[in-house]
């Protein structure tokens, strides 16, 4: 370890400036005026994505050149109670969670405008990009994919945590097309097997259980969670969402259409599904 980072480091005094390194290995291009940016220990390149809070931007650890995602939350963005609980429970649950198809927390760095979460940098897109390139996926590349999503799923639910927002776009791929759940935002914990009951109704409405469309008041977490996977085998093995096809809600814009039709209406599953 100590010899490759001597080499690294060599590399960096063979370049100057020493970021040049970086941009000419990444094919990055600093806008004309702009100075390298700095974060901590790393160096910012290429903005991967945005969010809620801010930008998750594609970063290298200078001393040892090891790529990261770094999750900035502007510090303004987060204006109300609410939101900072959420960026709590992500940075406390990602410190306690360690599994090859969860996305790994390294750091957490604080500066005056900026939250930084320094996570395992994803470099093989979303989960829902890669389906869309292929319009389905074949059933043994699905059903590997799905059995890593369950793994990790099974590993947190194991821990008394449950994400609550799964979904396509929260599933991200890394450079070998293993999966990584991420964006535990919206994730809860429960003290014990028999303390799994939550009353807060969370993620995205085409992935809602039943238990939630009926809004009966209290819901089995991990149970929601499992739903959310079958959603996510479903679009894997037919290139589009279940209740996405309402002829009177195309586009599903309206909530309570949507969750009538996922309590009244059977699945139909096309004909390429063996």
């Amino acid at each position: 370890m100590r010899h490759q980072e001597a080499e690294h480091q060599e590399k960096l005094r063979q370049h100057q400036p020493w970021w040049q390194y970086y941009y000419q290995l990444y094919h990055y291009h600093l806008p004309p005026g702009r100075k390298p940016t700095v974060f901590g220990p790393y160096l910012l390149l290429q903005t991967m994505g945005e969010g809620e809070f801010g930008k998750v931007k594609f970063g290298i650890e200078v001393k040892t050149g090891q790529e990261v995602a770094i999750k900035l939350i502007r510090k303004d963005s987060i204006d109300s109670t609410s939101r900072m609980t959420k960026v709590e429970r992500e940075i406390s649950v990602l410190r306690i969670l360690r599994h090859p198809n969860i996305v790994e927390l390294f750091d957490v760095i604080e500066t005056e405008k900026y939250i930084g979460i320094i996570l395992q940098c994803a470099t093989g897109g979303e989960l829902f990009d890669y389906i869309l390139a292929h319009r389905y996926l074949k059933e043994r590349d699905a059903s590997r994919l799905f059995a890593q999503l369950i793994s990790g799923v099974h590993y947190m639910h194991q821990k008394h945590i449950v994400h609550r927002d799964l979904k396509l776009e929260n599933l991200l791929l890394d450079k070998h097309r293993n999966v990584l759940i991420t964006d535990f935002g919206f994730a809860n914990q429960f003290t014990s097997p028999q303390d799994d009951l939550m009353s807060t109704s969370c993620g995205s409405p085409c992935y809602a259980a039943p238990e939630l469309v009926m809004n009966q008041g209290v819901y089995v977490g991990p149970a929601v969670d499992i739903w959310s996977c079958g959603v996510i085998l479903f679009a894997m093995l037919c290139g589009y969402l279940p209740y996405d096809d309402d002829p009177a809600n195309p586009e599903s814009y309206n909530i309570n259409l949507l969750y009538k039709y996922i309590l009244n209406t059977p699945l139909i599953f096309p004909d390429y599904i063996s």
